[in-house]
């Protein structure tokens, strides 16, 4: 039996980081960070994978049979939509990350609309 987690609602992140330390709350957002840097670089190498295999297909003579390269092609094309539904959901979580560190006086509005600026580049 396989279980699924659901991620903590962004109500109750927001919530919850108000309980941890600066330097718990540091740590979050760099983790954040770092998955969202992983995950943008994933999609770029799917997007290069569907690249290459749809270039296969076509290449393929008509009487070849493609579902295996189809196949591919699905699950990375899938692949790269779970990455943004779950990069968008981390991106909220920075953002909430940045106004608890703004409240706390960790954060200067500059520095937290410059992360914002960042975000978008990553």
């Amino acid at each position: 039996m396989s279980s699924t987690t659901t991620p903590i609602a962004i109500d109750d992140f927001v919530l919850a980081i108000k309980d941890l330390s600066d330097e718990n709350i540091t740590s979050v957002k760099s983790q954040l960070l770092n998955s969202i840097s992983k995950l943008t670089e994933s999609n770029e190498l799917l997007e290069t994978e569907i690249s290459t295999t749809k270039e296969a297909i076509a290449q393929l003579n008509p009487d070849q049979s493609h579902q295996s390269l189809a196949e591919d092609l699905e699950l990375y094309q899938e692949s790269i939509e779970e990455n943004k539904i779950v990069i968008t959901s981390q991106r909220e979580r920075v953002t909430a990350l940045d106004a608890e560190m703004t409240s706390r006086g960790l954060l200067s509005q500059k520095q937290e609309e410059q992360t914002k600026s960042d975000e978008i580049y990553l």
